[in-house]
């Protein structure tokens, strides 16, 4: 077997086994080692009519808008199916169970009989091309003895595509080619037929191939141009993906300690620096809000930074004092993002944060932090993968005087 029919019936099996119409079906992966694409095209044209077919085409979505199906001959339908087979599991899957529900009772006919009563079988029939014969050529081919399935192999051989169909009966339901009337007429046309070019029937397989081509080839581009937006957006496979967590607070109070009132640390360059290169997956900013202070326009500029704000209101005691922090709430957001992300950023030097750092790395991803020296727990730096300060390049100084 092919690694291609390898690939068709790797879906196919279920412990060896299928179940249908209280009938235990052998493993079938042989089939796709015994026929090619050009057998199945043959098997499908035979065992199906042209409206199953049209709806097998649909299932499994090879249909495109525009296109007029009952104008298609039906070997170009049925080679587009078979083809599709063994390209992808999921085609492979349903046109496999649709043969095998509706030969049902020719699969369970073949299997009761030995190889002599098939050939008795198959001499009462003359007409090789009824609905009929074609199903039992498939269940032959399903057939584990080689008595069974090679004669329906060499059956297939002898069968050349575009052959008239005669003497089918109304069970049968639909033509072979109803769309062409030479091919699909009585005893004159069979004659016609025989005396017609041999590089007329060449060309109309030859053009079956090429629209199968033409199919692949679409598809592939449309895949190279989803590779190409996929590449564009930056979500390429080798590029690591981050979230970063900004305790506002804690930055807004170290700014000022280390470089004086009206330093205020630029969250634009902030995020620049600590995302580089990399997929910025999701950015938070946690803010303290006090009544005395009208903080919306801050708000608006970090979400015009693409932040995620999360704001909070100062808490005051009846002592006077006031309570405020982020650190719980902080924390969660955290482990929620530590299997979507390979990298966790965060912006503070409050050393509470330690056993949360030592937690997300036990989690998977990195950890890195930004800080301002001079306001950062020791343990917090040594603890992180990696620790970057915050120098005069990332803020902006306020003070109109300067």
């Amino acid at each position: 077997m092919t690694d291609r029919a390898a690939k068709a019936a790797a879906c196919l099996t279920h412990g060896g086994y299928m179940e249908n119409s209280n009938i235990a079906l052998p493993d079938y992966r042989h089939l796709f080692g015994r026929i090619d694409e050009k057998g199945l095209t043959r098997v499908l044209e035979l065992a199906l009519d042209r409206q199953l077919i049209v709806k097998l085409l649909h299932i499994c979505g090879l249909v495109r808008d525009g296109r007029d199906l009952e104008t298609a001959a039906m070997h170009t339908l049925a080679a587009q199916l078979a083809g599709d087979c063994f390209e992808r599991e999921v085609t492979a899957a349903q046109v496999i169970r649709t043969l095998v529900h509706t030969s049902s009772r020719e699969i369970e006919q073949i299997g009761k009989a030995t190889p002599e009563g098939i050939n008795s079988l198959l001499s009462d029939r003359t007409d090789a091309y009824t609905r009929e014969c074609g199903r039992m050529t498939f269940a032959m081919l399903l057939d584990e003895r080689e008595a069974v399935y090679a004669p329906a192999i060499e059956r297939l051989n002898r069968i050349p595509a575009f052959q008239p169909r005669t003497g089918v009966s109304e069970e049968t339901a639909s033509p072979y080619l109803r769309d062409d009337p030479v091919l699909n007429g009585g005893p004159e046309d069979a004659r016609l037929l025989e005396d017609a070019d041999p590089a007329l029937i060449e060309a109309r397989r030859h053009g079956a191939d090429l629209e199968k081509r033409n199919r692949i080839l679409e598809d592939r581009v449309r895949e190279m141009q989803r590779r190409i937006e996929k590449f564009q957006e930056g979500a390429g496979t080798e590029t690591e993906r981050v979230a970063l967590f900004i305790d506002v607070q804690n930055m807004w109070y170290a700014a000022r300690q280390q470089h004086g009132f009206s330093a205020r640390v630029d969250f634009e360059k902030l995020m620049q620096a600590a995302v580089s290169d990399r997929r910025l997956i999701r950015a938070y900013a946690y803010v303290i809000q006090t009544p005395e202070v009208d903080q919306s326009g801050f708000v608006t500029m970090l979400e015009q930074f693409s932040y995620e704000v999360k704001r909070k209101d100062l808490r005051r005691r009846s002592d006077g004092s006031a309570k405020g922090d982020w650190d719980m709430e902080m924390a969660i957001d955290m482990i929620r993002m530590a299997e979507k992300v390979d990298v966790v950023i965060l912006a503070s030097g409050d050393g509470d944060f330690v056993s949360l750092i030592q937690l997300l790395k036990e989690l998977g991803p990195r950890v890195e932090v930004f800080s301002f020296p001079h306001n950062t727990a020791r343990d917090l730096m040594e603890t992180a993968d990696q620790y970057h300060t915050i120098d005069a390049s990332l803020l902006i100084d306020m003070d109109p005087v300067r």
